[in-house]
Formats: structure tokens, C-alpha cells, sequence
């Protein structure tokens, strides 16, 4: 029988939400600011060992020998592991588009700097990272490409022999009739921009604990684990194990931005255990690994762009042209963060046609991995910046530029160019309030005094939408195939009314365990302190992926409305058989199994519960004495994808538009933030004070991006970032305590109306800082097209301008 998922709060079996939609305090916490959460680094397992990574220091050479007799002979040292143990044993990688992958360690040759190369398994760190000083290594140096130009030149040194090209993936799309609207246009706006690499970064490292069960054959993996079910895939398929014999035990996460990566790591600690007869492995990346080839580099792009207007400032076309280093592979999914902005390649315009030639190339840099919003943000600034050029050269304010090319309230559902659905929105009604919210007017007056004294002051008005709950098929355009993303959780009640939220995911910060007893509590009608949220091993969890792609919030309330539903049914069966009644008859409100019409007869959910599992004799033919349901849920009406990608890929579209003020220093460079103010629309808010927090964290995190973060190469693809001191990122003095309100429409089809919102704020904030830095240097007649904003950067801007 189906199952439908309440879609607003309204129909629940409750009289009125007590929890959902009220900023109520976490329950995580208690555990957390306790130190009582077992985090991977915290734990320590029988007979240990640990492991260390020896790296490559080149960028690109064939390895002609390796000698480990040395490290073997130290004392302490029990394992050591090669490419040819990898070879023998492993498969590389799987990828999207598929045969851009390595192995876990280095076979035959090194392709970046920080590639692993030997791996050694001792009774310490210590004497591990000993041992790798007595290992040799012996290089045949190969000329290195840094950059997609010298990658795709003739006769490019290849980064993978076998594909006979750099190009991982060259492919354009075309939706709607793109040259006739360039052509009638009144105005063509175009501009280059570069995005340089940023990443990830974690309070907490990737790390795990791997042991191999020489008995069974089988794999248990302890660790810092974002998408464990995936994960487990991941390691059955290159370890060449059958998915069942691979355990994932998700432990609590210390931050994870999608840049947590893990699985060359996995890999190494899982073949050391088995080369030291079954002995765990423990490896904890250290912050020098993570800074130099850790899963969390992203977005290393070139952009050629350009907008299509009618003279009234009507936005007709939109061209981007992309070309994207991916580094040495696609081993990290970095192709997906370019077929992400498919889903809302129009932002919150009506543009009738757009235009996407997407270059994929492999280099010698490390390869990309995924970093919260996974694309969006580049492409967001992108198209952004034109239109405020756009503005700049029509004479219009930028924010009545946006208005009058929003889509309407009236015309959602709205089906962008690159076929995704929007679901929801009310895009002007988001610009007038943080208009309000940041005195806008007075804003502006308050620049032309401090242009008028020779400061350069200025404002940036930037809408956004975010694309939440993907699917599949957003990413299929890459190599990525299927069609549903599963979120499963079991809702069992014990004998005493206690209820047991079983997730597959483990926490991260983000408050999803909070949610689900926000949900569960409010369906059943029972105290959230009674609510326990468990995370299962992915050898007994439901199918599940966990954290990422903005999903989480709404697909776990989904899964969660769908066991308690199923629940509710096989209760009102119970009920009714002890009253003599139809279960037509009873309903759930409240907590209470009840005759309609007579809501003294009832019973509650825990003396539905207790009956169960104490009275079997009680209960009707064909129900069983077990007060627990299983749900997954998936996002519903997704498709696949048509010849140009286009489908109904993420199911929420929640929105925001974001005003910001700055002032840059002559002198120096350095940018001021004066003043930031968020409207935002993510429907249903399920927990305000977590969607106060994901806001907050994207400024922070956006804020990095646009003015202080960037993975630096030199001329030979030697990275110069280390440490903090060369990879900068942004302190509390750096990031404003932004200025909040809300909209809320809806979502007419997620699950209690609730979307996606856990990036998007760094969907916004690179955009917004560089649209009012630019706006600053307006009347200097400069432009900034390159991220970060660095003082240096802009000082070197101003320099040559005088």
C-alpha cells in the first residue's frame, strides 16, 4: 500500500506542532560539549598498529625502483605496502566519466605532488614515520602540466597514458533557441573570469581504522565517514571484496564540508591490516597530508560568460563556457561540482535560453573533490557579476535589474532552460524584505558620502537559488547513472514507550539527529527526551547516503513521516481489534489511538507498544508482535535525463538574496565588510536554529572563498600551500555576524514543505563580496574577475591603475 508523506505540518496527527518549526536545543550536544562522543582519533583497538604515508615529492615521474628492505628491518615495523601489493591485490578507482581513476597507492608512476607512494605499518606513528626515512625511492622525472592550457596544447605530456588525452570530458549544451537571442539582442555583456582552487577544511582530518578478517575474507572500516553506505561500495569494488563482506562504521565527524574524502586512505589501512595478519590499522591524516593532497580541493576554473539583454534590461540568453582542472583524476567525483549548476543554471531569472560548453581536463595538480555547495558558487558568481556589469551599463540599480527578470510567484512549478524543476518561490517578495532589512536606501546614500570624501565603498545585491535534495540524474551528464537517492530509517517503540530512531548516517554538526526527534516526537506525540537517534553499520542499515547535496534535513523527515505512518496503521489494527472496532475507525492524535468520535477510548503509543511486545495473544491475525517499521524514502516524479542533460534532478529550490557593504583600504587592499543582511527562503523550517547556523557557517565559509583562500601551484605544479600560514583561512574577526530574516513558501511536494538549505549561503556570499568590491572600484573603472579578492591581489589591481 502507498505511503503519502505529510507535505505540510498541518497534516500531522497532531493538534499542533510542538517541536517542528521551533528552535529547540540540539540533541546532540549533551554528549558533544561533554567530550563523551567517540570520534575516530579517540578510539584505540586491541593489537593496533598504526599507519604512515611516504608521498610523492614530484608532480609527475615514473618510479623505476623502490627499496623497503631498510624500513622492513626496523624494529616495531610490521607491515610495509607498495604499489606492487596494490596492483596484485587492488583495482583503481571507479570515476565519473569511468577510467579516470588511480589506485590507492601509486603503480608505475606519480601524477601530483602528495601522491601516496608506500605505506608502512608499525606499532606507532613515530616508528612508522621513522620507517618511511628508510625507504628509497628512485624517480624518472616527466615534464609536469600544471594547467588546462599546457594540458590540452599538442603533444601535452599525458597525465594517463591509456586515454591518449588530457581532456577527461568535452561536451556543449544547448536549451532554447541561444542564437537567435544573441542575435536579436539589444546588449551583450561578456566577461573572463577565474575562479582559483579553494577546499574543505575541518576542524577534524580525514582518519580510520581498518581491520581484515583473514577467516571470512571480510573488511570492517572504522572511521570519519560522510557517505558510509557509498563508502563501503567504494572499498568492496577496488578492493575486490563482495559488498556484504565490507563494514562501515560511521563515527561522529569533526566537520565534514563533502571534503572529508577518505578513500585512498581507506584502501592503504585496509591492505596493511591484511598484510599484518588481521591487525587493526589506524590512519589519521595529519593537517600538512590534508592542506597537500587531502579529499578537499575544489573548483579550479576558467570561465568565458556572457548575457543576452533587450534595451528595458530583459535578460534574454545566457552563455558559459567552462574549462575545469580536475587534477590527476577524477578519482575525487570533482566532475559532478560541473554538472551540478545544471539544476539551477538560470538562477532566479527568466532567461529563455542558455548555452553550456563544458571542458573536463586532467593536470598534475591534486585531484578535486567535492566542497559544500559542489559547483553552484562559481557558476552563481559568474552569472552575478554580469549582471550587475549589465546594470553598471543600462544606468539601473542592480537590485531592480534582478526584479524585473525574476520569475514570478505565479509561475512556479517553473522548469529552468537546463530542464530542472523549481518547485516553490517568491523571489521579489525575498528582495523587498532584505531591502527593508538593510536600509537599502540609506545604504546607498551613505556611499555617495564616502565616494564623495574618496573612499571606495561598495555595495553588492546578489539573489541566488539553491538547488536541494538532488538525485542521480543531476550528474548523469558526467558518467554518473541511476535515478533515486535513498534515505532509510527504522522508528522502533520499546515496551516502556521509549522510541529508537535508527539513521545510517552518523553526526556532523549539522543537527539531522536533532530533526528526526523533532519529527518523530511530533508525529507520535511523545517528548523528544524520549526520542533516542542511533546510527547502524552500514552491514545492517537501511539503504542510505547520508550528508550532502542539501538533502539530508527534508529526506530524513521523509523517511522518518514514512515508518511512523507505517506504524500508525498496524497500531489502529491493534487498537481496534482490543475495542471491537474497524481500524477505519481509529485515529492517531496526539499520542492517542483513539474512537473518532470518542477520544476517551484509546489507548497511547506506548500502551499500543507494551501490548505488543507483553500481550501477543491480544493482537489481530497477520500482525506481529513487533512495535518497529522500516521506510526509504526517496524524492518523487525524478526522471532521466534527455540528450542535453535536461531533468527533473533536485527537488527543493530554496532561494535567498544577500546585501552586503564593504570598503577597500588604498593603501593595503584589505577588504572591510560594513555590513551583511540575509533574506532567505528554504520553506518549512524544520529547526530555525540549525538553519541560523548552515547560513551563518556558508557566510564564514563564502567569505574564505571571495577574499583569503586559495590552493596555490607554481610553474612546475608544485603546491606552495602547507599549513594555515600559506592557505588562509578567515577568523571570527574576519567573518560578520550577519543580519537575518525569512520568507517561507512551502514546498508544495517535500516532505512537512520543508527544502533544502545546508549551502546555501556559500551559493551567495562569493558573488555578493565580489559584486560590491566591484561595485567599490565602479568608479575607478577596475574590475576584479578573479577569486580571492586578496589585499594582494587588489592592492596589485590599484597599483596599476596609478
Amino acid at each position: 500500500m502507498a505511503i503519502d508523506i505529510p507535505t505540510r505540518t498541518d497534516q500531522l496527527p497532531t493538534s499542533a506542532p510542538r517541536f517542528i518549526g521551533k528552535a529547540v536545543n540540539r540533541v546532540e550536544d549533551p554528549a558533544l560539549v561533554s567530550g563523551t562522543v567517540e570520534f575516530i582519533d579517540n578510539l584505540s583497538l586491541p593489537g593496533m598498529l598504526h599507519c604512515a604515508i611516504l608521498r610523492s615529492p614530484h608532480p609527475h615521474a615514473r618510479i623505476t625502483g623502490i627499496d623497503v628492505s631498510a624500513a622492513l628491518a626496523l624494529p616495531g615495523v610490521e607491515a610495509v605496502l607498495t604499489g606492487e601489493d596494490v596492483e596484485r591485490w587492488c583495482d583503481p578507482c571507479f570515476t565519473a566519466p569511468e577510467g579516470w581513476g588511480n589506485y590507492c597507492l601509486a603503480v608505475g608512476k606519480v601524477r601530483f605532488v602528495g601522491e601516496p607512494v608506500v605505506a608502512v605499518a608499525a606499532s606507532s606513528r613515530y616508528v612508522a614515520e621513522d620507517a618511511l626515512e628508510l625507504v628509497q625511492v628512485e624517480y624518472e622525472l616527466l615534464d609536469p602540466v600544471c594547467n588546462p592550457d599546457e594540458a590540452m596544447a599538442p603533444g601535452a605530456p599525458l597525465v594517463f597514458e591509456n586515454r591518449a588525452t588530457n581532456v577527461i570530458q568535452s561536451r556543449t549544451y544547448t536549451w532554447g533557441e541561444v542564437d537567435r537571442v544573441f542575435a536579436e539582442a539589444d546588449r551583450i555583456v561578456s566577461r573572463q573570469f577565474r575562479w582559483n582552487r579553494v577546499g574543505a577544511n575541518p576542524t577534524e582530518t580525514f582518519g580510520c581504522i581498518c581491520q581484515w578478517d583473514l577467516a571470512d575474507n571480510s573488511l570492517t572500516c572504522r572511521g570519519a565517514y560522510q557517505t558510509p553506505r557509498f563508502m563501503g561500495i567504494g572499498r568492496a569494488a577496488s578492493l575486490r571484496l563482495p559488498a556484504n563482506k565490507v563494514k562501515i562504521i560511521s563515527h561522529a565527524q569533526g566537520g565534514g564540508f563533502g571534503g572529508k574524502g577518505g578513500p585512498r586512505g581507506t584502501d592503504i589501512a585496509a591492505l596493511l591490516s591484511r598484510k599484518s595478519d588481521g591487525r587493526p590499522v589506524k590512519y589519521i591524516e595529519d593537517r600538512m597530508e590534508y592542506l597537500l593532497a587531502g579529499g578537499g580541493q575544489s573548483w579550479d576554473r576558467y570561465y568565458d560568460a556572457a548575457i543576452a539583454l533587450k534595451a528595458d534590461g530583459t535578460v534574454t540568453g545566457f552563455k558559459v563556457r567552462l574549462v575545469d582542472d580536475q587534477g590527476a583524476g577524477a578519482e575525487g567525483y570533482g566532475t559532478i561540482s560541473a554538472a551540478k549548476p545544471l539544476a539551477a543554471f538560470t538562477g532566479n531569472y527568466r532567461i529563455e535560453a542558455a548555452f553550456y560548453d563544458l571542458t573536463l581536463v586532467a593536470t598534475n595538480r591534486a585531484p578535486t573533490y567535492p566542497y559544500r555547495g559542489y559547483g553552484p558558487p562559481p557558476h552563481n558568481l559568474v552569472l552575478e557579476s554580469l549582471m550587475d556589469v549589465a546594470a553598471r551599463e543600462l544606468a539601473l540599480d542592480p537590485a531592480e535589474l534582478r526584479r524585473r527578470n525574476y520569475i514570478g510567484p505565479e509561475q512556479f512549478p517553473y522548469t529552468v532552460p537546463s530542464g530542472n524543476e523549481y518547485d516553490s518561490g517568491n523571489y521579489a517578495g525575498v528582495l523587498d524584505r532584505v531591502l527593508e532589512l538593510a536600509d537599502y536606501k540609506s545604504l546607498r546614500e551613505s556611499q555617495a558620502k564616502a565616494r564623495a570624501e574618496g573612499r571606495l565603498v561598495g555595495i553588492g545585491v546578489v539573489s541566488t537559488v539553491e538547488p536541494g535534495v538532488f538525485d542521480w540524474n543531476a550528474y548523469a551528464t558526467v558518467g554518473v547513472p541511476g535515478v533515486g537517492v535513498p534515505e532509510g530509517v527504522k522508528v522502533g517503540i520499546d515496551v516502556f514507550g521509549g522510541v529508537t530512531v535508527a539513521v545510517g548516517f552518523n553526526l556532523q554538526g549539522q543537527g539531522q539527529f536533532t530533526v528526526a526527534a523533532q519529527v518523530v516526537a511530533d508525529y507520535l506525540g511523545v517528548e523528544m527526551n524520549t526520542v533516542k537517534v542511533t546510527t547502524a553499520s552500514t552491514d545492517v542499515a537501511l539503504p542510505h547516503f547520508g550528508q550532502g547535496g542539501s538533502r539530508l534535513g527534508v529526506a530524513v523527515t521523509g523517511a522518518i513521516l514514512g515508518a511512523c505512518e507505517k506504524l500508525r496503521r498496524v497500531f489502529c489494527r491493534v487498537v481496534a481489534h482490543v475495542m471491537q472496532t474497524e481500524p477505519e475507525q481509529i485515529e492517531l492524535l496526539n499520542g492517542r489511538l483513539q474512537i473518532k468520535g470518542a477520544p476517551a477510548h484509546g489507548m497511547s503509543i506506548a500502551e499500543v507498544a507494551g501490548l505488543m511486545l507483553s500481550r501477543s495473544d491480544l493482537l489481530p491475525p497477520g500482525v506481529e508482535p513487533c512495535p518497529e517499521a522500516t521506510f526509504v524514502w526517496v524524492s518523487p516524479n525524478r526522471n532521466l535525463p534527455d540528450d542535453q542533460g535536461r531533468c527533473r534532478s533536485y527537488l527543493t529550490a530554496a532561494a535567498a538574496t544577500h546585501v552586503v557593504q564593504v570598503e577597500i583600504d588604498r593603501d593595503t587592499g584589505q577588504v572591510a565588510i560594513l555590513g551583511y543582511y540575509i533574506v532567505d527562503d528554504c520553506g518549512t523550517r524544520l529547526n530555525p536554529a540549525s538553519v541560523e547556523g548552515q547560513l551563518q557557517g556558508g557566510v564564514a565559509q563564502g567569505v574564505g572563498a571571495a577574499l583569503y583562500e586559495e590552493y596555490v601551484y607554481d610553474a612546475q605544479c608544485q603546491p606552495l600551500v602547507s599549513t594555515f600560514v600559506d592557505y588562509l583561512m578567515p577568523t571570527i574577526h574576519e567573518v560578520p555576524m550577519t543580519v537575518k530574516d525569512h520568507l517561507v513558501t512551502p514546498s508544495p511536494i517535500a516532505p512537512l514543505g520543508a527544502k533544502g538549505c545546508g549551502e546555501g549561503a556559500i551559493h551567495t556570499t562569493p558573488a555578493a563580496l565580489l559584486c560590491a568590491i566591484n561595485d567599490a572600484l565602479a568608479p575607478l573603472g577596475l574590475e576584479c574577475r578573479e577569486t580571492p579578492a586578496s589585499p594582494r591581489r587588489l592592492w596589485q589591481l590599484l597599483h596599476d591603475k596609478a
